[in-house]
């Protein structure tokens, strides 16, 4: 006997095997909803019977798994969401949406309604403009066309902010020369493309350097799957096909007694230069980036982080507007945007839901 005459023997058998072996462990799974015969006669039946298989399938999570891990090596793709880049470098699919104008415009608009609400009460707006992650590393993916076309996109929006009287930093020049200025399977940058954006905002004067003194302590190391790699396969999955889990050192830059001075409850030490407040996206919300601390380090005054993860940088800013004291408020605030935002209808229009 031949091997394709096994193949052709074995695999249609091992299949029918299987299902009749899924199909008696669901119907006789406890507490499992079965579809009413009422829905024969309104069609309902057929929403209830895939519901049932969607949610209640045995062995759904590891096939969904094994499927996408195969689809990963043979045809270098995963499922809508992600674009898979070189060397294992994963990009999301929200940096190659096409730019809208009437998106974008309404994106600015924001802004500058929230930078005159900040000007109405005195306090200084500093706008920081993250770049696409495909524009960084576009080393690592397929298309140099996307890439040249989100680095124009950045620039194009730093004009705009500088038109409308918005004072930003161009935070480009402080990721390009690293090495790993994002990670490798999630869409945030590294610690270290952090820490080097909080330098250059540092380094460029716009916010004045303050007296505070601060140490840095290191947090244990996290060790996690990138968020783009369920776009892939599963997170048990992943390593055996190349994309290994992320890991990062968080740090705490913690404030310390100043010779002669008084340490307040907020951090701040004789001679402080006042709080700065940062708003903005998980960029600077979750712990893992540390970019709050950073700038605790770069500026020497403690910093404030009203960053909300996962609600994009509007949702963030209206909330900081709203419950903003206008008479004990910081007098200078840092925006961290993600170019990425300008185009997504949706968090726009959740914003606009907010503010209802």
């Amino acid at each position: 006997m031949t091997l394709s005459l096994v193949l052709k023997v074995t695999v249609p058998a091992a299949f029918f095997g299987y299902a009749i072996v899924a199909n008696l462990a669901l119907l006789t799974k406890p507490d499992t909803p079965m579809p009413v015969i009422d829905g024969l006669f309104d069609g309902r039946i057929t929403h209830d019977i895939d519901t049932l298989y969607r949610d209640n399938l045995p062995h759904k999570q590891p096939a969904v798994g094994l499927i996408g891990a195969a689809r990963y090596i043979l045809l270098d793709e995963g499922r809508p969401g992600v674009v898979v880049g070189r060397k294992g470098t994963l990009f999301t699919a929200e940096e190659f949406r096409a730019a809208d104008a009437a998106t974008y415009d309404k994106a600015l608009g924001v802004i500058l309604a929230a930078a005159g609400e900040l000007q109405q009460q005195g306090v200084e707006l500093v706008v920081a403009p993250l770049p696409a992650k495909i524009d960084l590393l576009r080393a690592q993916g397929h298309d140099t066309g996307e890439s040249q076309r989100l680095a124009l996109f950045y620039n194009a929006f730093l004009r705009d902010l500088g038109d409308l009287g918005i004072q930003a930093i161009d935070t480009r020049p402080a990721l390009l020369p690293l090495a790993q200025p994002f990670l490798m399977t999630d869409t945030h940058w590294s610690p270290e493309g952090a820490a080097a954006v909080a330098q250059l905002i540092a380094d460029s004067g716009t916010l004045a350097a303050g007296e505070d003194v601060f140490t840095t302590q290191s947090d244990p190391v996290a060790i996690f799957a990138g968020d783009l790699v369920t776009y892939v396969t599963s997170d048990a999955l992943a390593p055996r096909i190349g994309l290994r889990p992320e890991q990062v050192t968080p740090y705490r830059a913690v404030a310390q007694i100043v010779d002669g001075g008084t340490l307040d409850i907020f951090g701040g030490g004789t001679g402080s230069s006042g709080t700065v407040d940062l708003v903005g996206t998980s960029y600077s919300a979750n712990p893992n980036w540390s970019f709050a601390e950073a700038l605790k380090l770069a500026l020497h005054r403690d910093v404030i982080n009203y960053a909300e993860e996962g609600k994009g940088p509007f949702a963030p800013m209206q909330t900081y507007l709203s419950a903003r004291d206008p008479l004990n408020g910081a007098a200078q605030v840092i925006w961290e945007i993600p170019v990425r935002y300008l185009t997504d209808p949706d968090i726009l229009q959740a914003k606009s839901k907010d503010q209802v």
